[in-house]
């Protein structure tokens, strides 16, 4: 899916500084809907302190997150989860005792309109909303992969499919805004090409995602990129463009 004019995430002035030290400094950027949205940039860039910023695991010191057209800086990450926005983290967060199929069935509950005492009684909402859940699970499983795993442990898997059902379960969330970070971590190479041919069904499917990889073969799903280099964002445009950008080329891809 292309990506669309108007912006579904917009940070303006995001400033991050710890200890003294400035992290980040008047970050602007936008998400617009419907894109895939790329960030990179050498280690110690500033990424993940921006991500986190996003995503609401920290506050900007200044700058402000608009999402959807509301001011979300000071969200929790709660509350910006069930406004659609997800993310994912380096190391995939799995409930390592549960199976497959509870861990997916599990991220269904945002979605369900039952309550506590509904739930408790098998109440005939509560019996339709887990049925919901049940299928998009499911469907998850078969898009990444999951079936042949559906009833194994999430801890006994190894860290490639754990990888797999951790974006899986993102994708029961039917999140708005998709944030991922480092998703190939741990995957081979075939896995690596069944995760672009995911993230692309996800995004025609209507969910836009913002990308942050060292891996620049994933990297070309983006429709845009954004190149953050000691706390900057010194370039954005086509993956292709950026590539060729002296900056780039001297600051990440080290020519």
């Amino acid at each position: 899916m292309s990506g669309r004019s108007t912006p579904l995430l917009a940070a303006t002035g995001i400033e991050r500084s710890f200890r003294g030290l400035s992290v980040l400094r008047g970050i602007d950027f936008d998400v617009p809907a419907g894109a895939i949205v790329g960030l990179i940039g050498p280690n110690g860039a500033g990424k993940s302190t921006l991500f986190n910023i996003v995503s609401g695991f920290l506050r900007p010191q200044r700058g402000s997150i608009v999402y959807d057209g509301a001011d979300i800086t000071r969200w929790s990450v709660p509350r910006r989860s069930r406004a659609g926005l997800i993310r994912t983290f380096q190391t995939p967060q799995v409930f390592a005792h549960m199976t497959v199929r509870e861990n997916l069935v599990a991220a269904g509950y945002m979605q369900t309109a039952s309550g506590f005492l509904e739930d408790l009684l098998a109440l005939p909402r509560a019996r339709r909303d887990l049925g919901r859940m049940e299928a998009c699970a499911a469907e998850a499983a078969e898009r990444f992969d999951l079936a042949a795993v559906w009833n194994a442990r999430a801890g006994d898997l190894p860290a490639g499919r754990q990888r797999m059902m951790e974006l899986a379960r993102a994708a029961v969330t039917k999140p708005r805004l998709l944030c991922l970070d480092e998703p190939s971590s741990g995957l081979n190479v075939d896995e690596i090409d069944a995760l672009r041919q995911c993230l692309l069904s996800l995004n025609e499917g209507g969910t836009t995602i913002l990308l942050v990889s060292h891996d620049m073969e994933l990297m070309n799903v983006a429709t845009s990129v954004h190149v953050l280099c000691f706390g900057e964002i010194i370039t954005s445009g086509p993956l292709a463009d950026v590539k060729r950008n002296p900056r780039v080329r001297e600051a990440y891809l080290g020519v």
